[in-house]
């Protein structure tokens, strides 16, 4: 809790940036009850071509708002490569600051990509909460390209962790916990449990090789153990063929997740029609 105070005080102190040791001693008092936020990154599959988007969202914030909140998205650069990022959420904030001092300029949102790393602070010196985050709703929007070598129908992991920072001197990595909080009228800190959901994205299936969906052992029949050979793919304990794959695509939807499965059993149950199977 102290270290997640300390990186939100920093962020008030200096905006976007790499913040002298003296501003890590600010915290103040925590609330009697911890306020609560919550970030979730989406789980998506990407087009034909390799390009995906992921949104980020805020689903949950303390009712006074956020006037700092710091994370990072990890992935595996040999999957996925993120090429943009997209402010989806604009307070204000940016506009009055840059008024009251030219050198806060693109301080407010700031996304670096560092060796697999996606850092993203949001930040505003601001008293006047009607600048903060306080909608629910999607923050920014992450684009990209799925690498060729990830496999069909198998995913990138996008996940929520603390920063890795250089100091101003590039001498030492710091670990930023991943830090949300809002200050009271006396300029308090307090500093929220935050919530974090992982995201995904799914290099898609070339449904070109499919014969009957379905069919994932390639039997030319539809039964109970194609079902679990499906739930037995998507939890990776085994690997299919293209064309097994193909099958398997229930929902014509690019990847493989337990939707996929659980139409399967509905049709194997005869509750829906086997031309759900593969349906656009």
């Amino acid at each position: 809790m102290k270290a997640r105070k300390a990186v939100i005080a920093a962020m008030l102190a200096v905006p976007a940036a790499i913040f002298p040791a003296s501003a890590w001693l600010t915290a103040a008092s925590a609330a009697d009850e911890t306020p609560r936020a919550a970030v979730t990154v989406e789980r998506t599959a990407a087009d034909a071509d390799g390009h995906f988007e992921v949104t980020v969202f805020l689903d949950e914030l303390p009712q006074e708002g956020l006037c700092a909140l710091d994370f990072a998205i990890g992935y595996d650069p040999a999957a996925i490569s993120i090429d943009q990022t997209e402010l989806l959420y604009d307070t204000g904030a940016q506009a009055v600051e840059i008024l009251a001092n030219p050198d806060l300029a693109d301080t407010v949102f700031n996304c670096e990509n560092v060796e697999g790393e996606l850092q993203v602070r949001w930040a505003t010196a601001l008293r006047d909460p009607d600048y903060w985050l306080r909608e629910e709703r999607a923050l920014f929007r992450i684009s990209g390209t799925v690498s060729d070598q990830l496999p069909a129908g198998h995913k990138a992991d996008l996940k929520v962790i603390p920063a890795h920072r250089l100091t101003e001197d590039g001498t030492q990595t710091v670990i930023t916990p991943v830090a949300a909080g809002y200050l009271d009228a006396e300029g308090n800190i307090y500093s929220c449990d935050v919530s974090l959901r992982d995201g995904a994205v799914w290099r898609p299936i070339d449904e070109t090789g499919a014969t009957m969906y379905g069919d994932i052992d390639l039997d030319g029949k539809r039964t109970v153990e194609d079902a679990v050979l499906l739930h037995r793919a998507i939890a990776e304990e085994v690997a299919l063929s293209a064309a097994a794959y193909a099958n398997a695509d229930c929902e014509f939807d690019g990847v493989l997740t337990i939707a996929d499965v659980m139409l399967m059993l509905h049709v194997l149950c005869e509750q829906r029609e086997a031309a759900a199977l593969g349906a656009r």
